[in-house]
């Protein structure tokens, strides 16, 4: 599932290939994607329009137009392409974006996981906690945020309420380079560990940036790309493997429904 460094790699390629671009029509191919209008008001709300910006909350993406602002979620699967002679599943492209200049923009998803909503003004998206890319986590903010639950600490950076756009990949690698255990609970840091964590999640997603993100399936860069993130995981994907740090196997677990990789002897 494509996760913030995906979603962010995603929009600034976007950004400096769209901007300024005027949108001639939409043709949306599968309704269910849209989960606030209908497809003939998404349509008409859309065209005339001029995309003046993108931005982005966690896994969102938001296109800011002159009076008009479709969200992106890319749920499993979702990519955005320039060209459909690019994709390798065209048959998959549900939403063609057609601008005056004759350009185009094409949203394709394998598995219809991904989600379109409308909005007249910038979203508010209150169920969404704080960015740690594009907002300001402090040391002090994660402390406090730990010290109101008391889960385990995979759980805890899954949920998106108090620190939004790590998923199940990003997980996995902070807890990993930060010597926490994902079972650890989230009262019972040390101060060491909550400012080894802060760091670990704010290297872990700007080198996945860096990279253009994590492939493994379905995603790609706008350019129709893989990401290269993949070749520098520790322990995502890596069970039975020794761990780089210590040669210890690299286990999986279950939490949460998702598939948790860690090495039980360096993260205690």
């Amino acid at each position: 599932m494509p996760e913030l460094p995906e979603v962010e790699t995603i929009r600034r390629q976007l950004l400096p290939l769209y901007r300024g671009k005027e949108i001639a029509d939409v043709r949306l191919k599968t309704p269910q994607l849209l989960k606030n209008c209908e497809p003939a008001f998404f349509a008409d709300a859309l065209r005339g329009q001029t995309i003046e910006n993108m931005s982005r909350k966690g896994k969102f993406l938001i296109v800011e137009c002159s009076h008009a602002f479709p969200v992106f979620h890319l749920g499993m699967s979702g990519i955005f392409l320039k060209d459909p002679a690019e994709s390798r599943y065209p048959q998959h492209i549900h939403l063609d974006i057609d601008f005056t200049d004759g350009s185009a923009l094409y949203f394709q998803d394998m598995r219809k996981f991904g989600k379109i909503w409308l909005y007249q003004e910038y979203p508010d998206l209150p169920n969404l906690g704080i960015d740690p890319i594009i907002g300001e986590l402090s040391e002090a903010q994660l402390k406090e945020f730990l010290g109101k639950r008391s889960i385990g600490m995979k759980n805890f950076l899954m949920n998106q309420k108090p620190i939004t756009g790590i998923g199940n990949i990003y997980a996995s690698e902070i807890l990993f380079r930060s010597g926490i255990s994902p079972y650890r609970r989230t009262d019972e840091v040390n101060a060491g560990e909550v400012k080894a964590l802060h760091e670990s999640i704010h290297t872990i997603l700007e080198d996945a940036i860096e990279r253009f993100g994590t492939t493994y399936s379905a995603y790609r860069t706008v350019e129709g790309e893989s990401g290269t993130n993949q070749d520098f995981l520790k322990v995502y994907q890596r069970e039975g493997l020794p761990c780089t740090k210590c040669g210890s196997s690299i286990l999986k677990s279950v939490i949460g429904s998702r598939s948790t990789f860690f090495c039980d002897n360096c993260q205690q």
